[in-house]
């Protein structure tokens, strides 16, 4: 039974792999990246032992929207661009420019080569478009180009993984890098804050979404893998907190008032920008009777938010960087400010 089952998988292979040098070869192409990048189909990645899977796509699509976290996903399974694949998306319009484009990577936290109209996207889908190597389903299309320049097309989302095996592409497997240990450490003045009142996230810059809650650990700590299957690679990632907690706070009382109110009479200024920036509840850059008043509204009940969009709590600074570091730990640190407490 096994070797039978070992002479049908042998036949298969060998099917394939005739199916596959039957293929149609793919001329030279080239374009410009949302970032500026030439691209050489041959020179910069064929040639290079690179297999190029493209999806073709338009900023407005729905479908294509709806894919993008799994075509993300999929190219981090391959190796994030840095291992035997290079994962692009091509925009089909002509008015899809870069900055269009740019907006959509940005909003699904895509790390895959983007290209639009400014870099002649929409040409390439042209040569598919026209049923030359497989007929048109609309999009998202996908595309699977092997190093000996055979094309494979169109390839379903769900085929994707054998189609690039079959150009002899390995996904990375263990010999992918570790992930970064990224540990956030919080400075909050031993504020006692609510469960839920402050979160953390992890998000693209920039955009608000991907964006993926930073969880304490059982020791309460906020630490995480990056990249990992809970925090998926993203382009420009950065460490933000969140809330909408109410504006009063209990270590906010009339000792914060007297201590603005000396600072605004000039017999005893705030000393720190931390101070500075949590008395200027209203947000407008300045120290005065104002924020008083407003702080002293939230202490009687009055008002339970501050004026302007100013939240209950502040960071300094307002975002982290992340930057990888494979197999080691970096560590990244916030400082909490409760807006109002400056003492």
């Amino acid at each position: 039974m096994i070797f039978r089952l070992l002479i049908v998988t042998f036949l298969n292979l060998i099917s394939c792999s005739l199916l596959w040098s039957q293929l149609p070869v793919i001329p030279d192409f080239s374009f410009t990246d949302i970032d500026g990048v030439q691209h050489q189909l041959y020179e910069s990645h064929l040639n290079q032992g690179k297999t190029v899977v493209i999806k073709f796509f338009f900023v407005a699509c729905p479908p294509c929207r709806a894919n993008a976290p799994s075509f993300q996903a999929k190219n981090i399974e391959w190796g994030n661009n840095q291992n035997d694949t290079r994962f692009m998306e091509l925009s089909i319009l002509s008015n899809d420019d870069n900055n269009k484009v740019r907006g959509y990577k940005n909003t699904f936290g895509m790390t895959v080569i983007s290209a639009g109209s400014d870099g002649n996207a929409y040409l390439i889908a042209n040569m598919f478009k026209n049923g030359q190597y497989g007929p048109w389903y609309g999009t998202p299309s996908f595309a699977v180009i092997g190093p000996d320049r055979r094309v494979n097309y169109p390839v379903f989302f769900s085929e994707l993984d054998d189609a690039i095996t079959l150009t002899g592409a390995e996904k990375p497997g263990n010999n992918a890098p570790d992930p970064t240990t990224v540990q956030l450490s919080i400075q909050n003045n031993n504020l006692n804050i609510a469960d839920g009142a402050v979160r953390y996230f992890l998000k693209s810059d920039n955009t608000s979404e991907p964006k993926y809650e930073i969880i304490k650990n059982a020791q309460g700590q906020l630490v995480f893998s990056y990249p990992s299957q809970q925090y998926p690679a993203i382009a420009n990632p950065v460490i933000v907190m969140e809330t909408n907690a109410s504006a009063y706070h209990g270590s906010v009382n009339s000792l914060d008032l007297l201590t603005i109110q000396k600072h605004i009479l000039g017999l005893q200024p705030l000393s720190t920008n931390v101070q500075k920036s949590a008395a200027d509840v209203n947000g407008d850059t300045k120290i005065n009777s104002v924020d008083l008043i407003n702080i002293r509204k939230v202490i009687l009940g009055l008002e339970n938010q501050f004026p302007n969009g100013v939240k209950s709590f502040i960071t300094i600074p307002s975002k982290v960087n992340v930057t990888e570091n494979p197999g080691q730990t970096i560590n990244l640190s916030l400082q909490l400010i409760k807006m109002g407490n400056v003492i």
